[in-house]
């Protein structure tokens, strides 16, 4: 998990630098020295929002894993207060004859219960099952506040860093909205007006449905609908209403799928494009649905219009 944090860092770094170095414009630029100029900054943008997913998993599972922990402590301190029932049962037995020597009972006492092991241990009052019993709650215990010390660590470093890389990210939008702008005026785009093939049947057809009516929705970091997606949010909704749970994030997904063959491939597996920084869900006849970039909306484009690096099938 370090190792993603160092990475989104990196990234923060990487979008800074591009941003912040000088760019020649033509003062007339042509529509191929446009699409050159949006395609590298929806490269940047895309690899930063899915390293931004990423840490948004890791942060769920952190959570999760906190709460599981914080379940756990009623019951850690119950075994607590047997562990120090124990402990004093063996002291009073050991050292004392009434009160008046309780203050030696109270100082063996003293403290955590790898302490008052130790202390009881080099008096000669604990026995070898006491000792280990104590010392198994001690390391369990010590464990715990360890493992919560960690996680609550790497949430403060998680939530820092993603808001870092949204504030890049929103800067990075700003700048990729002037290139869509001036895209607009050189070289207009046009939606989608091919036929679709029919979804097929059973668990892939309900993703390629759902994939189908999403068609026109916006684009926006991290979205996972109703209105706006960003790529893995559309790859994973799509599945999701066929029972399959994905990630939100284009590497995990890719960890999460079946390898599959390019002669192989068969409508609602998914296409994943760029180094693995996006992802799209195939449809048949050559097609994918996916959601491109800022700008953009969920829209139908041929398989080959990315640089593949593989294909995955959910389920």
């Amino acid at each position: 998990m370090r190792k993603r944090l160092a990475f989104i860092a990196a990234a923060v770094a990487a979008i800074t630098f591009t941003m912040t170095t000088p760019t020649t414009v033509h003062a007339d630029p042509s529509p191929e020295e446009v699409e050159e100029q949006v395609k590298e900054k929806s490269e940047e943008l895309e690899a930063a929002i899915e390293e931004y997913n990423g840490a948004r998993e890791d942060l769920k599972d952190t959570k999760e894993r906190i709460e599981e922990i914080e379940e756990s402590l009623p019951e850690l301190e119950e075994e607590a207060a047997a562990s120090k029932t124990v402990a004093t049962d063996i002291a009073v037995a050991s050292y004392t004859s009434g009160n008046t020597r309780m203050s030696t009972v109270n100082t063996l006492l003293d403290g955590s219960p790898t302490r008052t092991i130790e202390r009881l241990s080099v008096l000669g009052a604990i026995n070898a099952w006491q000792a280990a019993d104590l010392a198994a709650y001690a390391d369990l215990a010590q464990q715990y506040e360890d493992d919560l010390e960690t996680l609550e660590q790497l949430k403060a470093d998680q939530d820092e860093i993603a808001e870092d890389l949204e504030k890049e990210t929103e800067k990075l939008e700003g700048e990729l909205a002037e290139l869509k702008e001036l895209q607009a005026q050189v070289n207009p785009s046009s939606g989608y007006d091919g036929t679709l093939p029919p979804p097929p049947s059973g668990a892939a057809g309900d993703a390629v449905q759902y994939a189908y009516n999403q068609i026109g929705a916006g684009y926006d970091m991290g979205a996972a609908g109703p209105d706006y997606f960003d790529c893995s949010g559309l790859t994973m909704m799509a599945w999701r209403q066929a029972g399959v749970g994905l990630s939100h994030q284009t590497n995990a997904q890719w960890a999460e799928t079946a390898r599959v063959s390019r002669d192989d491939l068969v409508p609602g597996d998914l296409v994943f494009y760029n180094n693995l920084n996006h992802v799209a869900i195939y449809v048949g006849d050559g097609q994918i649905i996916h959601a491109p970039t800022y700008g953009q909306t969920v829209s139908v484009a041929g398989i080959d219009s990315m640089p593949i690096v593989g294909y995955g099938r959910p389920g």
